[in-house]
């Protein structure tokens, strides 16, 4: 016969599992509402891989063929030129189709120069001193023009500087020591280019409204001085006014996104030996705070993405790291500072990363050039997934 002490040996600690497994629904979000980051991580799928051109070193996404896909664009060093793959729509995409620019391919931006509601690229080839401009047109990439830079064009960005409707160039003149501005006559042609003066070796180029003027301007990562140089843009494509930040040695990728939600754009900055990624939040009125630095590799983080992985409203960091050969993910806390992180394996020599959402899932993916693979790596996010 049991007694009451019998009872309570199995009655209490089922009673405490009850309660434990109704906590856990009162915790766990509703499908739908969004996952832990943890979780998110979690679902991130083991990355496919494309075959790429030599050395790919920076990869973008663009929807090419109009179609509501996202297609990936690789510059492809050794290649001297650049792989377009055409995405489905469901994560996979296309083998690639290479297109031949300059020697020594470096830097790729996409837009609509010529105005025929086509997006363009614009390729920079750092050994041949020039600027690839590949023109979409109904039966794709058939008409190409080249234009001569100064020494060692890098990455390139591109915005409306003269605010006149049409996409202007920026490049970063790595042997140079200035950034170079090309102003578009509105059909795909230049005015000559303008340079500008930066720290010596600027590596990257990235274009936005830092001061909320209305006007884009120019910010530049200097390799060898470790300065990120601001060049206000003074309405009319002009940048004669500079601001320099000191951030640390060998200074990489730049990158301008809102990061704590005050619609003023950080700066973020990879920093290669260090590795760490410096990230400047933007005080308004054309000020910036001390950079606040994260570790996001093992002394090799060389490029940094901003893209919301977790789906929560905050952009987090993506940043490749090709010292250690994968890809560390920051999470955002809400404020612009960044706490949690995961690590994922990439190919060997990761140089850069893009985000789209290539499946169609409404959640963003990630692919990453990989410059000793020659290859690119693509990791779905399956945070629709239950």
């Amino acid at each position: 016969m049991r007694t009451y002490g019998d009872v309570t040996k199995w009655l209490l600690p089922a009673i405490l599992v009850l309660v434990l497994i109704m906590l856990g629904a009162l915790t766990t979000p509703p499908s739908g509402s969004g996952l832990s980051y943890n979780q998110a991580l979690e679902r991130l799928s083991p990355a496919m891989s494309y075959d790429v051109g030599a050395d790919p070193f920076i990869i973008v996404t663009e929807d090419v063929d109009g179609n509501g896909t996202a297609d990936l664009i690789t510059a492809n060093h050794g290649a001297g030129g650049i792989s377009v793959l055409m995405g489905r729509g469901d994560g996979r995409f296309d083998s690639k189709v290479d297109f031949p620019t300059g020697t020594g391919t470096f830097g790729v931006a996409t837009a609509d120069f010529d105005g025929d509601g086509l997006p363009d690229i614009a390729i920079t080839n750092e050994l041949s001193n020039t600027l690839s401009m590949l023109f979409n047109g109904p039966n794709g990439f058939v008409s190409r023009s080249d234009i001569p830079t100064s020494g060692g064009p890098h990455v390139v960005a591109v915005a409306d500087f003269d605010m006149d409707s049409s996409m202007d160039v920026a490049i970063p003149n790595y042997h140079s020591g200035s950034v170079s501005v090309l102003l578009n006559q509105g059909d795909g042609t230049f005015h000559d280019r303008v340079d500008f003066p930066t720290h010596s070796h600027p590596f990257c180029a990235v274009a936005a409204d830092l001061n909320a003027d209305g006007a884009p301007d120019i910010a530049t990562t200097s390799y060898a001085e470790g300065y990120v140089d601001v060049l206000w843009n003074d309405g009319t494509g002009g940048f004669m006014t500079r601001t320099a930040i000191e951030v640390g040695s060998e200074l990489w990728s730049l990158a301008a996104a809102d990061l704590n939600g005050d619609s003023l754009p950080e700066l973020i900055a990879t920093r290669y030996s260090s590795g760490a990624v410096s990230v400047l939040a933007n005080q308004g009125g054309g000020s910036f705070a001390q950079p606040r630095d994260y570790l996001a590799g093992q002394g090799g983080p060389c490029w940094a993405k901003a893209v919301d992985i977790d789906n929560d409203g905050d952009l987090d960091l993506a940043v490749v790291d090709g010292y250690a050969h994968n890809v560390t993910l920051l999470k955002n806390e809400g404020n612009g500072t960044f706490k949690d992180k995961a690590v994922f394996a990439t190919s060997a020599g990761p140089s850069s990363i893009a985000a789209a959402d290539f499946d169609s899932d409404g959640t963003m993916d990630l692919a990453i050039a990989t410059w000793e693979s020659d290859e690119v790596n693509v990791l779905l996010n399956r945070q629709h997934m239950t």
